[in-house]
């Protein structure tokens, strides 16, 4: 019966994938990679205008369901709530990281641990209006791209937002970010994304990518921290300028639009 379900959601068993197993020891590695360093708290994030929420978050109402479908210790699924969203899930495959979600989110927030794909089998068309699925996409078997995206578009309601972000390959040292993580097993840069998005039912002129340059504030209790946001901004424009020449002396094109080491796309049913 599973598998018949499984089928009938366009999508494969994976029980011969060994990266499954390293996600049931995964919190060592979620940390070394740099989890708690980019986690920061609600004070420090309005204070500091840190970039941990998406951008386009000021679009959703505070009463829309929201699904977080890979939510990890549920850090951004905290940061919602904090921002007086209510609505929230989260589905989290490490058995590891499961529980530390549990005990840093309110009793509010749903956390299951499971598989996504088997989750969304289960709920009913248009149950979200928001999906998240951040760093998700590129731990997910290339057979099992489309089919889970094609139950995205499913489980969001007319107009709902699926936000995405992977590794970027077209970032100067992709390399470090996408082969760090052996879990890691598709890659993308800003035309593989709209291709598969445009193969689930997506549509293409409704893909934005979503780029970051680092917020400027001015802030009297924080001017070191305001002039060093001013130099990272620098730092950002040069790193554009850096790649562009580098597009230039081997010829490519098109010429890259995000050159960021993360790629965010937001697209809209």
């Amino acid at each position: 019966m599973e598998e018949m379900k499984a089928q009938k959601h366009g999508r494969q068993r994976d029980g011969d994938d060994p990266s499954i197993m390293l996600f049931e020891n995964y919190e060592r590695h979620y940390a070394d990679a740099g989890a708690s360093r980019w986690q920061k708290s609600i004070e420090e994030v309005n204070a500091l205008r840190l970039d941990r929420l998406p951008r386009w978050i000021g679009r959703i109402s505070r009463e829309a369901r929201i699904l977080d479908a890979g939510c990890a210790t549920g850090y951004i699924l905290g940061l919602l709530h904090a921002h007086g969203y209510t609505n929230l899930a989260g589905v989290e495959l490490s058995s590891q990281l499961v529980p530390i979600a549990r005990k840093e989110l309110p009793k509010s927030v749903r956390i299951v641990h499971r598989d996504i794909r088997d989750f969304l089998a289960e709920c009913e068309d248009g149950a979200f209006e928001v999906i998240l699925c951040h760093h998700v996409l590129e731990h997910i078997p290339r057979d099992s791209i489309i089919p889970l995206l094609r139950d995205f578009h499913r489980c969001l309601t007319p107009g709902g937002y699926l936000g995405v972000k992977v590794p970027n390959a077209s970032f100067l040292l992709a390399g470090n970010h996408l082969f760090c993580d052996f879990t890691h097993v598709v890659h993308f840069n800003e035309r593989s994304l709209p291709q598969v998005l445009e193969g689930a039912g997506f549509d293409p002129h409704k893909i934005e990518f979503v780029l970051h340059p680092p917020k400027l504030f001015w802030s009297s209790q924080h001017p070191l921290r305001a002039g060093l946001r001013l130099l990272n901004r620098l730092r950002w424009h040069t790193h554009r300028i850096v790649h562009r020449i580098l597009c230039g002396l081997i010829d490519q094109h098109p010429v890259p639009y995000v050159f960021e080491a993360e790629l965010e796309a937001v697209v809209q049913r």
